[in-house]
């Protein structure tokens, strides 16, 4: 098993490499379980989007928990679909550290809702899912009802040619496969539909395929809070060399009892909030509020500063997203950019008016935010209470990618 070296600038010459590289791919919990392998040994190097040369870094890290890998140990699943008739599947991407494809062999995807919430049909012939995102999915089955066929579920480099694979996530996938019933077979033929030609690189498909049912706009916003996101690298000194992660320069640190039970028992939760304490590159260790009027429509503007794609996700609502976009820099040669040129960005020449209406691309709860991007959401402050909103790649709210919206 594998690990990266890091954090970036915690040793010398260590180069942030994401995403985080799996060791288990699995779906409904069978697959390739704990059987990742990289010979750490090699000096083998990867290339950027700018054409810079970095190593691969590794090291050993860990023998399988469950002894040498097996992958025999179990039959291969498979899943039921009548001939002429349709499945739905709904596809949870609940891995910790990387978005994955998804595809059926001779069978389009119709995807037909996101976080519960219907859409406009589309049809493709594979999935791009992000972190602990869900899609609705039918499927037509109406291929030869004799014949099986594979259903998979692989990682970025699995399903790119050798010479366009990206950092060091290694290829890894699993399987199952999709099986017409020898019980009832019915020899209509599938509707014929138009399958969507996606890039397997466009960051930002959820924003502009993923439409709501009935075209909506968002209401008119009287604040918009900005959410500003990042890991900053301590290099300050040899011996604490950690990262801390930030939004709004704040790490987030969980209150000494829920913040639920102080509102109900004591109608405040200001009694239960961490103690704030500083961190070590000019961060602020606190239970981070954001406080919201009941009733009210808000916008917030994420900005994800970190080379690392982000997936969030906010309790108890569901959000209009009217913008999502790389960050724009005034440099041409963006390969010579540094994180600071990113934040000189004036983002209110770009964005609506808090007293416009704007067209809503797309609704839900979960959210990827792709490396030096942006995504803009309004939501109606309508459900009273503290509500977490946090990186939805769980383990990252301990570090502190995470904060509250206080309904009040």
């Amino acid at each position: 098993m594998t690990v990266l070296q890091g954090p970036y600038d915690a040793y010398r010459d260590s180069i942030p490499m994401y995403p985080w590289s799996p060791t288990s791919f699995l779906i409904n919990g069978h697959g390739k379980f704990d059987c990742r392998t990289l010979n750490c040994s090699e000096k083998r190097t990867w290339q950027d989007s700018c054409g810079v040369t970095h190593p691969i870094q590794c090291l050993p890290l860990r023998s399988p928990f469950f002894g040498p890998y097996n992958p025999n140990a179990h039959s291969i699943d498979e899943f039921l679909c009548l001939h002429g008739k349709q499945i739905r599947l709904r596809l949870i991407n609940a891995v910790s550290g990387i978005p994955f494809r998804f595809w059926i062999g001779q069978h389009n995807l119709i995807i037909v809702a996101r976080d519960s919430i219907e859409i406009v049909p589309i049809t493709v012939s594979f999935v791009h899912i992000t972190i602990e995102q869900r899609l609705d999915l039918t499927i037509d089955c109406n291929q030869d009802p004799i014949a099986t066929y594979t259903i998979f579920a692989a990682s970025r480099n699995s399903y790119r040619p050798l010479e366009n694979t990206t950092g060091q996530t290694s290829a890894i996938w699993t399987w199952a496969l999709l099986v017409y019933s020898k019980f009832q077979v019915n020899k209509r033929t599938g509707r014929l539909t138009e399958v969507l030609r996606l890039s397997p690189d466009n960051s930002f498909f959820e924003y502009e395929f993923l439409k709501s049912f009935k075209p909506r706009f968002a209401p008119a916003a009287v604040r918009r809070v900005t959410l500003a996101f990042e890991t900053v690298w301590n290099n300050h000194t040899a011996i604490d060399a950690l990262e801390e992660w930030v939004v709004n320069e704040i790490t987030f640190e969980s209150p000494k009892e829920p913040l639920l039970h102080a509102n109900f028992f004591d109608g405040t939760f200001k009694h239960v909030v961490a103690n704030e304490r500083p961190g070590r590159v000019n961060n602020i260790h606190a239970t981070y509020v954001e406080h919201f009027e009941y009733g009210q429509t808000y916008e917030i503007l994420m900005i994800n500063y970190d080379p690392q794609l982000h997936p969030w996700h906010l309790h108890e609502y569901s959000v209009d997203f009217i913008a999502a976009s790389k960050i724009p820099t005034l440099k041409s040669n963006k390969c010579n950019g540094t994180r600071q040129d990113l934040k000189q960005f004036d983002y209110n020449t770009i964005l609506p008016l808090l007293n416009s209406t704007p067209r809503v691309l797309s609704i839900g709860d979960s959210f990827n935010i792709p490396r030096e991007s942006y995504v803009l959401f309004r939501f109606t402050a309508n459900n009273p209470g503290p509500w977490t909103f946090y990186c939805h790649m769980q383990w990252r709210i301990e570090p502190g990618v995470s904060l509250v919206f206080s309904v009040e």
